[in-house]
């Protein structure tokens, strides 16, 4: 039974229509209101299933009625039952929401007019139906799939994502949702994206899902799926998607990898390691490893299941034995020394360390692992080993380690008694021309000869120590204020000189030494040595073969060079150096072209030092060459990454030492860095010096060919201000040559500059050699270089040297700086 609500001012015609639904079996009730106030109020109380309305009425009108079913009950069928309503006013009325309209004169029309609009209210209801259970349905789906612990996704046929999880997007590092609507090859890299397709391919071929193991080698590091892939046909055919879900098995391979690993380490360990089972009674062995069977000679199958005291025999009567048993009883490490026997009878002492095992809960002690120690041969070579570990092999003197110790004790002697002592710093002069000339065996011959010798020249108390190649260093103990050390040092001097017969050759030998004592000049013992240390360089910058008192004055001149050398030589380990580059222009458009690099050092606490005040120094200790290298792999790597970047392509200029360009491996070392970091050889352009390639000719021309047969630039570097080179330039296999920057400062108002400039581009154009100016600084300077052909330029007119950042934003906003 349907209710029905009749908005109808003339109680006839309702009983009209009510009759003309039961005539047709409509099961109904009816209630009729005549004012907006009586139909709100049935509309809460009664809450019709359908309204019938007059369209003119009195005190109220139709289509206001129309308006407050609809706010009030908005999906409530609505149908207008008139005698006064035009076609017009009944198309409008449908407009503004009515359902349907019956004539009064044609109430035969009501019955199926209130079937239609009920059965559209049953349909209407039946799709909200199917619509809420479709959207619970797939709300349950996504909350299923985002909660799996997992990636989830469905994919179309080209393989492009139409739903991904979090877990997917969680695996590949992007934004909820990102991946939609995107290919695997627009999310992670072209290799795992391939092999991610190569699946689904052979999934979509064989139409049945499929399990593997997957690899995903992310940027951050590789993880392992477990993915499950499955295809997914539509409603159409030819719509084939494909399903997968993927479980990170990261940790669970990793756990099984070290599990795995472990496993392997135990068997390839040396040391014999077993397995004790405490909770079993007699506490057998459970598990022995390769290296027991090797060692002991008794196979696995002959311990499992033994107790380890078969290992002892019969000789039971151990002290140590108790302190095992001991640390068993109650679960804990011990260390213990015992008496163990092979299976031929033989023994050996076995150190044994024993370690409990909780169970997985952690909570009680189930089994003990035990790793034995055969040291019978260390206990046999202990006393060897002490000695080896004190002195010096070659000569048999006392070593660093054994004369920091006995310096350390004649301290406390001479705190003690208000003694003196003092450090005596010997270095050999010339040593190397013996090793060069003779051979390291004559060179060890000579050193053992040096130590015999000194021996002779200090008092039983003292110590002869050989602390490197061919130094030495006395400790002269139990001094007194009057005591002289000079006296010792002209007893060494006459004794070094005499001849000595080396290999049949007769050699003599002088030495440099430093002295310093205490407590005057140092208060420990390393402090002692670095002072007898300076003493014996300043006895070598003063010629050699003699020797030097330590004074402050000697560190007061000498520390701070000392120590920034220091500082130089973790440098470049610390990453403190950097480069900038300067970039170089084509005067004839402005287009940039070049890069030169420039390397800087930046002192965590002296701030930035000047190349001028470091690159000397590591001319001198050799760090050019390591230093050189990192100078030239950056510097390929920063040129390669603007290329890669998309940035047209331009070469970058290294500065070359003369100690790198005379290095007999730099070729190969410069191959290898090109090789390293794909950087296009047409692309680098290395700088030499007028000085560097005057200095030994035939060997640069060989080196400068080779690795112009390579493909790299090369450039000549302030040419005109030192030799004259003229003659030799044409030997030369050079792309560039520089202008000094001497000549440009004042090329504009200097004719004398303004010649030499000129003439360096005429005679480079005479060779077919291309000519570039620094120091550009100036747009007269500029305008000077135009107008003389001068074809490429770089200063602080053109750009200051840049960080890598700062030329990278210079290349994509500036290059073309006309």
């Amino acid at each position: 039974m349907i209710k029905i609500l009749m908005v109808e001012d003339t109680p006839t015609d309702a009983e009209l229509a009510s009759r003309e639904l039961k005539r047709s079996g409509i099961l109904h009730q009816a209630r009729r209101v005549e004012t907006e106030q009586e139909l709100r109020h049935e509309l809460a109380d009664f809450k019709p299933d359908v309204v019938l309305s007059d369209f003119s009425m009195p005190h109220f009108d139709g289509l206001s009625a129309l308006k407050v079913v609809r706010q009030a009950l908005p999906d409530t069928p609505f149908i207008f039952v008139s005698g006064r309503i035009g076609e017009e006013l009944a198309i409008e009325s449908l407009k503004l929401g009515a359902n349907d309209y019956v004539i009064k004169t044609n109430l035969s029309r009501l019955p199926s007019a209130v079937t239609r609009a009920m059965e559209h209210v049953e349909q209407r209801d039946a799709r909200r139906r199917i619509e809420t259970e479709l959207l619970e349905s797939n709300l349950m789906f996504r909350t299923f799939m985002e909660n799996l612990p997992g990636a989830a996704f469905i994919k179309d046929k080209d393989g492009r994502y139409l739903y991904s999880n979090h877990g997917l997007d969680k695996a590949f590092n992007v934004e909820k949702g990102y991946s939609i609507g995107k290919l695997d090859t627009e999310l992670v890299p072209l290799e795992v994206a391939y092999k991610l397709r190569e699946m689904e391919t052979r999934v979509l071929n064989a139409g049945t899902s499929l399990q593997e193991l997957e690899v995903m080698s992310m940027p951050s590091g590789a993880s392992y799926w477990l993915s499950t892939k499955f295809p997914l046909l539509g409603e159409n055919s030819d719509s084939r998607h494909v399903g997968g879900i993927a479980i990170d098995i990261t940790e669970h391979m990793k756990v099984e990898q070290d599990l795995l690993l472990r496993t392997r380490a135990i068997e390839a360990c040396v040391n014999p390691i077993v397995i004790v089972d405490t909770a079993t009674p007699g506490m057998p062995l459970i598990y022995v490893n390769g290296a027991f069977e090797t060692i002991t000679g008794y196979s696995s199958e002959e311990a499992i299941g033994r107790n380890c005291k078969f290992l002892q025999g019969m000789d039971t009567d151990q002290p140590e034995l108790g302190k095992l048993r001991a640390a068993i009883r109650e679960q804990r490490p011990a260390s213990v020394l015992l008496r163990n026997y092979h299976k031929d009878g033989s023994m050996f002492l076995n150190e044994l360390y024993i370690a409990p095992v909780s169970d997985t809960s952690g909570g009680a002690v189930g089994h003990f692992v035990g790793v034995l120690y055969d040291v019978t041969q260390i206990k046999r070579y202990q006393e060897d080993l002490e000695h080896q570990a004190n002195y010096d092999t070659l000569t048999g003197l006392a070593n660093r380690n054994l004369l920091n110790e006995r310096t350390q004790q004649a301290l406390l002697q001479a705190r003690r008694h208000d003694h003196f002592l003092s450090l005596v710093f010997i270095d050999l002069d010339n040593f190397k021309l013996v090793n060069d000339s003779m051979g390291h065996g004559a060179g060890d011959e000579l050193i053992a000869n040096v130590g015999s010798r000194l021996q002779t020249c200090v008092r039983d108390g003292d110590t002869v120590a050989r602390i490197g190649g061919d130094e030495f260093v006395l400790l002269l103990t139990n001094q007194s204020v009057s005591d002289s050390n000079a006296s010792v040092m002209q007893r060494i001097q006459t004794e070094l000189v005499k001849p000595m017969l080396i290999r049949g050759q007769e050699i003599v030998v002088t030495c440099s030494m430093g002295v310093a004592r205490f407590p005057e000049d140092g208060e420990d013992s390393e402090s002692l040595l670095a002072n007898a240390d300076t003493a014996m360089y300043r006895a070598k910058s003063s010629g050699r073969n003699n020797f030097q008192f330590y004074t402050k004055e000697m560190n007061a001149t000498s520390g701070e060079r000392l120590s920034l050398e220091s500082d130089l030589w973790h440098a470049l380990k610390n990453g403190e150096l950097f480069l900038l580059y300067q970039p170089q222009i084509d005067l004839r458009d402005g287009a940039v072209i070049g890069m030169e690099a420039l390397i800087r050092w930046q002192h965590p606490k002296r701030g930035l030092i000047s190349p001028m005040d470091f690159i000397p120094m590591a001319e001198c200790n050799g760090l050019i060459i390591p230093i050189g290298i990192w100078v030239l792999e950056t510097a390929c790597k920063h040129n390669l990454q603007l290329q890669k970047e998309g940035l047209p392509p331009i070469r970058v200029a290294i500065n070359l030492s003369a100690r790198q360009l005379s290095d007999k491996n730099f070729v190969e070392s410069v191959q290898s860095v090109i090789e390293a970091t794909g950087l296009d050889p047409h692309y680098l352009e290395l700088e030499v010096t007028e000085s560097m390639v005057m200095h030994n000719i035939e060997d640069v021309v060989v080196t400068l060919n080779d690795l112009n047969k390579m493909g790299i630039q090369l450039s000549l570097d302030d040419f005109g201000t030192g030799f004259s080179s003229l003659a030799y330039l044409k030997r030369f296999p050079i792309d560039r040559l520089k202008i000094d920057q001497s000549f440009i400062f004042n090329c504009n108002s200097d004719p004398g500059d303004a010649i030499i400039a000129q003439t360096i581009i005429a005679l480079a154009h005479g060779l077919k050699i291309k000519v570039i100016a620094e120091g550009v600084e100036k747009s007269e300077h500029l305008s000077f270089l135009k107008e003389n052909g001068c074809d490429e330029g770089q200063g602080y007119f053109i750009s200051r040297p840049l960080t890598f950042d700062d030329l990278r934003a210079f290349l994509v906003t500036g290059n073309n700086l006309h």
